[in-house]
């Protein structure tokens, strides 16, 4: 009598259940908003920051936001982007992941090329494009991702439709768009995957750390809400949805994925 083994693939619902994933800039913004999302599929989440305080702060809302005790608990750690050496041996620490997520990033960079404070955009390059490629290298270098699991970037809509004050903008973010593209090939082997995603508009602290008054945030907001075809501003939550389809999508490879509400149309 010949017995077959029938491959069972695990429920869609559960596909991250358990699995163990990193959101780099976690504790704001849209990386915050993801974590939340991973922790509502049951994934433990582990939260990386620069600053202790802000791991600290976003660990105990997410633990707050757990409507089951029995969903993993979420972890955090502390890590400088900057610091090759010690970022990489941090994610070494954490291995083995299933999954990285990286939403770091300082402030956005607009303004006339001609005043540009050349300084500044290379500090900021160092936190989003640079930040990127030290993750990107430790895992490649090393045993961190799991074999098929995933790299998810960010960018930005100023690589795709650069306008008037968005010229290192958007060479920042086109150069993740491409280094994602690269990152595709040169994982293959070790089967992870590299995608990035393009967020539109969004509701984050970020808009504070520019220096816009609650007022002026909320005009802008009511504003491009009435341009959007969804009508309204995205919600870090909302955004999520992108980075969560890379993570479970094990098809998706090397390619970008826009959420913009619309604003391409």
């Amino acid at each position: 009598m010949t017995t077959k083994t029938i491959m069972t693939r695990p429920s869609s619902r559960d596909k991250l259940v358990g699995k163990k994933i990193a959101v780099i800039g976690g504790t704001s913004g849209i990386g915050f908003g993801i974590a939340k999302v991973l922790l509502e599929h049951g994934a433990q989440t582990v939260l990386i920051s620069s600053q202790q305080s802000h791991v600290d702060d976003a660990v105990s809302r997410l633990d707050a936001h757990r409507s089951d005790p029995s969903q993993p608990s979420v972890k955090g750690a502390v890590g400088d982007l900057r610091d090759e050496s010690a970022f990489t041996a941090l994610l070494i620490s954490l291995a083995p992941l299933d999954h990285i997520v990286f939403t770091s990033i300082d402030r956005v960079i607009r303004g006339p090329l001609a005043t540009a404070d050349l300084s500044d955009a290379r500090h900021l390059f160092g936190v989003k494009f640079w930040g990127s490629v030290v993750v990107a290298k430790a895992i490649a270098a090393h045993d961190i991702v799991r074999p098929g699991g995933s790299l998810t970037l960010t960018s930005g809509l100023a690589a795709l439709r650069p306008s008037k004050g968005t010229s290192l903008g958007g060479a920042l973010n086109g150069g993740i768009m491409t280094l994602t593209q690269g990152l595709a090939m040169e994982l293959s082997a070790k089967r992870i995957r590299a995608n990035t995603v393009v967020p539109g508009l969004c509701r984050t602290e970020l808009w504070d750390k520019q220096g816009h008054s609650k007022e002026a945030q909320e005009e802008v907001m009511a504003k491009v809400a009435k341009e959007l075809s969804v009508g309204f501003v995205a919600s870090p939550e909302d955004v999520a949805e992108a980075y969560l389809y890379f993570i479970r999508a094990d098809y998706a490879n090397g390619t970008t994925a826009v959420i913009d509400g619309g604003a391409h149309i």
